[in-house]
């Protein structure tokens, strides 16, 4: 089982990948505080129930792949044994596969998510890229001449980062050589300064290698003035330094005191970044560089135009989308048929009929594919657009 934080630009591919139709795609909120309580296992429960009647029902279905989905896979205990019970969290989605094990995925959302059931050639992965930039991701740079540390956050959660030569400790033959280098009541040796830039530069490369996983992410990055110091004028970073915070001492913070002390960093520099997302809006109207409304937003996503969308954490969409996938029709937002515990014959209503009920994942997903950046922001701050609105390109 694994986090959306885990989420890189190769797994996405790998999961994006053409499959044996149907490739299926499961999503279910969970509970965060109970995991696998009689709740998440009867919405489990009733998602398998709904793909096992959509294999019925599904002319594509090869006869084989049928036997195998319903037989071997699409097993409530078969979920349940991919899934760690101890790292909970507010949903997960699921992928199933013919000749593939069960993969599990857990997800960090703000807003509600609603259960799903959908049938594919690929996995679909916009629920986990829709999720992860919800949940308002950072890095944080622990710097100490000791050793340095990098941590994954989002808005509840917090994880050291133990790839990419993390966590890096300094490589030095010499006990006398080591950094931070004094021995007691002496004064440091020659050429300290330099060992601790050289250092510093090692530090920066590996964290160039953690961006190329995670583009653009804000950094916030803890340590003493000088080192902090020393940093800032090696970096190639120094853009993505969205705050800092001293060093409490040498020993190791644990994820949880370093998730405490940022909270307050967190919550000033994210409604900065609000207040900076909606001034940008304004002064894109009056360049002829900004959109507002799902369907208008939609299309500018579709025509690769939009630099920077901005959606509301709430906001719930369901429309028809054409064929070449450049218009949305908004509709009603459909209740969703596999709950509660659904019947076999049970059929979506016809106003329901191709209708897509995640349009939002789909906006996400397209703007991040086509370069852009995304915002989530708190509901009621887009109220004149409909709670969704774009910065142009052009």
């Amino acid at each position: 089982m694994v986090h959306t934080s885990e989420l890189t630009p190769e797994i996405r591919a790998a999961l994006s990948k053409q499959r044996p139709y149907p490739a299926i795609t499961l999503v279910t909120p969970t509970d965060p505080d109970f995991p696998f309580s009689d709740k998440d296992r009867i919405l489990i429960r009733d998602l398998v129930t709904e793909a096992k009647r959509r294999l019925v029902d599904d002319p594509d279905v090869e006869r084989e792949t049928r036997l195998e989905l319903r037989d071997q896979l699409l097993d409530p205990a078969e979920i349940e044994r991919a899934t760690d019970p101890f790292h909970p969290d507010d949903a997960m989605v699921v992928y199933m596969a013919v000749n593939e094990p069960v993969q599990v995925w857990r997800m960090t959302s703000l807003a509600p998510v609603e259960p799903r059931v959908e049938f594919s050639t690929a996995f679909l992965t916009r629920y986990l890229v829709a999720a992860e930039q919800r949940s308002r991701p950072y890095l944080v740079l622990v710097l100490d001449q000791e050793m340095c540390r990098l941590y994954h956050g989002s808005v509840r959660r917090l994880q050291e980062v133990e790839k990419n030569g993390w966590p890096d400790k300094p490589q030095i033959p010499s006990p006398e050589d080591a950094l931070p280098g004094s021995i007691p009541h002496s004064t440091p040796y020659e050429g300290h300064e330099e060992r601790v830039e050289q250092y510093l530069r090692t530090v920066d490369k590996r964290l160039g290698q953690s961006f190329e996983e995670h583009d653009g992410l804000p950094l916030f990055v803890i340590g003493g003035d000088k080192i902090l110091s020393t940093f800032r004028s090696i970096t190639r970073y120094g853009n993505l330094i969205a705050g800092t915070l001293p060093l409490t001492g040498m020993d190791k913070e644990s994820a949880q005191d370093l998730e405490k002390r940022l909270q307050p960093v967190l919550a000033d520099f994210y409604a900065k970044q609000v207040a900076e997302a909606v001034s940008e809006l304004g002064e894109a109207r009056g360049q002829g560089k900004y959109v507002g409304g799902a369907p208008e937003v939609w299309t500018s996503v579709a025509d690769k135009r939009v630099r920077r969308l901005v959606v509301e954490e709430g906001l719930m969409l369901a429309g028809r989308i054409t064929e070449d996938d450049r218009v949305l029709e908004l509709v009603d937002v459909p209740k969703p048929v596999t709950l509660p515990d659904p019947k076999k014959d049970m059929e979506p209503s016809a106003h329901a009929l191709g209708v897509a009920t995640d349009i939002v994942e789909r906006l996400v997903d397209n703007a991040i594919a086509a370069d852009a950046r995304v915002l989530f922001v708190p509901d009621g701050t887009l109220p004149e657009a409909g709670g969704v609105a774009a910065l142009l390109r052009y």
